[in-house]
């Protein structure tokens, strides 16, 4: 049995002649009737009735049929794909990235895409979620990869502009000192943050966003900011505050001086997501990548 011949069948009975599916299929009648008996030969059941109002199926070809159809079906949508990767011997994907991207799922999906493809090349540029929104939204970029949370938009206004693929997990916690009476303390509330030293990041960071929904209504005492996560967690071993941290970027990790806190609302549950435009056609290295990191996403 060979794909063909199941395209034959289905083409005779849908039209009801052996001349109609040959005019379609651009093929000689006699090749179409040949494979078809090949076929009933192969299966050892009579698929076709001839008649001189064309063809009609069997009871056998009435069962079998739907299978036929979804065969067919497969067949056309693997020749697509295999096309479409086929195509891929040169590609750009132009990336945004969150540093916690570049830290989690992105090496091990770039690996893997030009070990496939090695002429895809990557253009890459490393920032805060707006940033990396913006970009795409204005075209800059061809997919994204953002830090996400619950029930907050960086950009809300132009959220349905945007698909999102949610990826990998993670959380935000308080990074304190580790004597910090913070750091043994059961429960947490806001109001435990009223006159502490804080390390702050970002504007366009989805940290500043949160670490703000956090103080508000509370005296923020703000005594050092920077963009940089690792540079955050070095000011809170030294001593001289505390700082959001999120757990999907390798450098928030307890010991050393530092002791983390889980923030125990919704809204700090994170997650990494790929985010391309709507409206905006994608060449297939973009689907390739979109793809692995789709697959890759499963083993985290």
């Amino acid at each position: 049995m060979r794909f063909e011949q199941l395209r034959y069948l289905e083409a005779a009975l849908r039209t009801g002649s052996f001349r109609q599916a040959a005019k379609e299929l651009d093929i000689s009648q006699p090749t179409i009737t040949n494979q078809v008996q090949r076929l009933e030969e192969d299966l050892g059941v009579v698929l076709v009735v001839r008649g001189a109002k064309g063809v009609r199926p069997t009871y056998a070809a009435e069962r079998i049929l739907p299978h036929v159809v979804a065969a067919v079906q497969a067949e056309h949508l693997m020749r697509e794909e295999a096309s479409a990767i086929g195509g891929l011997k040169l590609g750009t994907v132009r990336l945004g990235t969150v540093p916690a991207g570049s830290q989690t799922i992105l090496p091990g999906v770039v690996k893997r895409l030009l070990s496939d493809f090695p002429n895809v090349r990557f253009e890459v540029e490393e920032g805060p979620s707006r940033m990396v929104s913006r970009g795409v939204l204005s075209g800059h970029f061809d997919v994204g990869l953002v830090t996400r949370l619950a029930g907050i938009d960086l950009i809300p206004a132009e959220q349905a502009l945007l698909h999102h693929v949610d990826l990998i997990s993670g959380r935000l916690v308080l990074a304190v000192p580790e004597n910090h009476r913070l750091a043994s303390k059961d429960g947490f509330e806001a109001a435990d943050l009223e006159g502490e030293p804080l390390i702050f990041p970002a504007e366009t960071s989805i940290l500043r966003t949160a670490f703000e929904q956090l103080l508000d209504g509370i005296e923020a005492r703000i005594v050092y900011a920077t963009n940089n996560a690792e540079a955050s967690q070095n000011m809170v071993r030294a001593g001289v505050g505390i700082c959001m941290a999120n757990t999907l970027l390798s450098s928030t990790v307890s010991g050393n001086g530092v002791a983390l806190v889980p923030l125990p609302f919704e809204w700090a549950h994170a997650r990494i997501s790929a985010i391309v435009r709507n409206d905006e056609a994608r060449t297939s290295a973009v689907q390739a990548f979109l793809g692995l990191l789709r697959e890759s996403a499963k083993n985290y």
